[in-house]
């Protein structure tokens, strides 16, 4: 490697412009010096333009030649690639270490960053500026595009703005708020070097017990469409792909909400007169332009015959060639779910191979037609183009501790959180202020659970707020006594707001309570009877990843509020200033929340709002300007 010497190029242009034109005829208007940023590899001079030298030979390749369309770009460089090359850009590994081989040698395509750059913001932008200089330094010089989880934002970053899940924003249903809290995801993926979000999901959401449902917006197909469109244009930037943009990958394709009796992983129970309805959300997102789109990796769908009744969605040629690319019409990026069958996937389609590595390109290699890696090659290097990497890879250190979790981005984070919280129940309420507060549930102390488990995970810290203190926060900690449990709470509370925290911990595909029951679990229903028996104005905030059973809950609260997942950063603070009364409360129930687990049982788990006679239905919600007052 050459850093002794090699330099970061940056032309400006003089005066008014801050460009300078390059006096070539490719076009016919003069193209513009983009910035150039090279650690490695030289940067040289033609027709009084700058460009890098990626390949090393002294000369200027097309494929380096930022004047040139993507799309000729990418033929020029498979040109130089052989099949093994072209096999390596499809990997998407899982960066939980790091070896400096898989980047400067085999050159991946792909890495999702997990706990690898959880830390502060200025070193996980170090860490992806090392493996760019890596990438760098390989033969072609291809950079690596790196992902994330993005459910509750770039929250595998410990400084970055955990944002509200999806099932928050559902019920505030404001295509505008969606817009700016994918902004903020945009803006602070961008500043760590993350340009692929694997976010958000277009899944419908049609059955109570599937834990995924904090994921997705709403039980109903025009909400979905309409928020899904607002995510992906907000993350690309518009319909096409520029170097200002992050890769929106739409999942999970067909629709992932039907899962047989809700357990995560099982056959989808799509049918005839329900496809379309879980096609909307991706059908919308084609049309906004989505760079990605990610079939589900854990379920078969019977529904649309041949391969898909045996294969997971993202091993299926009938769920990826003949329903996303020939019926859908849908040419972008087919990124597979994490899995193991990459062969499979790519034969039946795939382009991206999730949780891949480096010894799966042997596979490839001898398992797959090299038209079929030409083809999944050449939009995945159109892509890199586009984005503008090949030139600036690298992002600025220091200035990604100013973007992330900014005051500006806790601010929209907070008021997504505010605007979401939904009232079910609402009596006998008094204002908060002066009170001397109990505060009770174990939750209330669980940080984790303000979001779903798209986040770092134990035993690494997240930094936020608990409920209890926030309160603390609120009242002053000598005003709120912490009560866990049934058995800590005293015989007598007339006259005392108790505020008691109920719902599931955090969790991804396996719900905490399991998909047997909806139900809350015993400790929590004797906890708010103990609370309600000793004369306490009992308010329920309900930490919520899906539609529970609440008929007992809400006979035996005050009121009702619920929560969601408001985000670890502000979502605590949310919840004490809309119960202080300092904010509305005017979000709407996502789903409709059934009366008993009999009505549960009898409905399908592919249909939207078929529950008979629901506690709450769908769009419910006590629309209050101030609690308490």
């Amino acid at each position: 490697m050459k850093n002794a010497w090699k330099k970061v190029a940056s032309l400006m242009l003089a005066a008014a412009l801050g460009v300078t034109a390059c006096p070539v005829a490719l076009a016919e208007e003069a193209p513009v010096q983009p910035e150039l940023v090279a650690r490695v590899k030289n940067i040289i001079e033609v027709d009084g333009c700058q460009f890098k030298d990626l390949n090393d030979n002294g000369a200027l390749n097309p494929y380096e030649d930022w004047r040139l369309p993507p799309e000729e770009r990418a033929e020029d460089l498979l040109s130089q690639m052989d099949a093994t090359q072209k096999a390596s850009q499809m990997v998407h590994l899982t960066l939980v270490s790091k070896k400096d081989s898989w980047f400067n040698e085999n050159n991946v395509g792909f890495a999702l960053v997990y706990e690898y750059i959880f830390d502060s913001a200025t070193e996980a932008a170090k860490r992806t500026n090392e493996i760019q200089e890596l990438s760098e330094s390989a033969p072609l010089g291809i950079p690596v595009i790196f992902s994330m989880d993005t459910e509750a934002g770039a929250a595998f970053v410990k400084d970055a703005t955990f944002l509200p899940d999806e099932i928050n924003q559902g019920a505030v249903n404001d295509p505008e708020l969606v817009t700016r809290l994918n902004q903020v995801l945009k803006e602070e993926l961008m500043a760590v070097g993350v340009r692929m979000a694997l976010s958000p999901d277009a899944d419908l959401i049609t059955d109570p017990r599937w834990g995924r449902n904090q994921e997705c917006y709403s039980e109903d197909t025009d909400v979905v469409q309409s928020l899904i469109v607002a995510a992906v244009q907000a993350l690309q930037g518009g319909s096409e792909l520029t170097e200002d943009s992050v890769i929106a990958t739409v999942k999970h394709f067909p629709g992932s909400g039907g899962q047989t009796d809700g357990v995560d992983g099982t056959p989808l129970t799509i049918q005839e007169d329900s496809i379309d309805l879980h096609l909307a959300g991706f059908r919308a997102a084609i049309e906004a332009g989505v760079a990605a789109v990610m079939p589900y990796g854990y379920s078969t769908v019977p529904y649309l015959g041949g391969d898909a009744v045996e294969n997971s969605a993202d091993q299926s040629a009938a769920v990826m060639t003949d329903l996303l690319r020939g019926e859908l019409g849908y040419t972008g990026l087919i990124q597979t779910d994490w899995g193991l069958n990459f062969v499979g996937a790519t034969n039946a389609g795939a382009d991206i191979l999730g949780g891949a590595g480096v010894r799966s390109t042997r596979q490839l290699v001898e398992g797959v037609d090299e038209e079929r890696l030409t083809d999944a090659c050449r939009r995945i290097l159109i892509a890199k183009f586009q984005l503008g990497i090949f030139e600036t890879p690298y992002v600025d250190e220091e200035n990604a501790a100013q973007v992330l979790g900014s005051e500006k981005h806790r601010a929209v984070a907070k008021e997504a959180a505010a605007r979401s919280f939904t009232l079910l129940k609402y009596e006998n309420a008094s204002p908060l202020a002066g009170q001397k507060l109990v505060v009770a549930g174990t939750l209330a102390e669980d940080v984790r659970a303000l979001n779903s488990g798209w986040t770092a995970k134990d035993p690494m810290e997240l930094a936020g707020t608990t409920i209890l203190e926030a309160f603390q926060n609120k009242a002053g900690s000598e005003n709120v006594t912490y009560i866990p449990d049934a058995s800590q709470v005293p015989a007598d509370l007339s006259g005392t707001t108790a505020v008691v925290v109920i719902g599931e911990a955090s969790g991804t595909h396996e719900p905490a309570w399991g998909t047997d029951t909806l139900e809350f679990p015993q400790e929590q229903v004797d906890l708010v009877k103990a609370l309600k028996d000793a004369g306490a104005n009992v308010v329920e905030v309900v930490l919520m990843n899906r539609a529970y059973v609440m008929t007992d809950m809400v006979d035996m609260a005050d009121s009702v509020l619920l929560a969601y997942r408001p985000g670890v950063t502000c979502g605590a603070e949310a919840i004490a200033d809309a119960l202080f009364g300092e904010t509305a409360i005017t979000g709407k129930t996502p789903f409709q929340i059934p009366r008993t687990m009999e009505q549960v049982l009898n409905q399908r788990e592919d249909l939207p709002k078929d529950i008979q006679d629901p506690l709450f239905e769908y769009g419910f919600g006590i629309e209050v300007e101030s609690f308490g007052a």
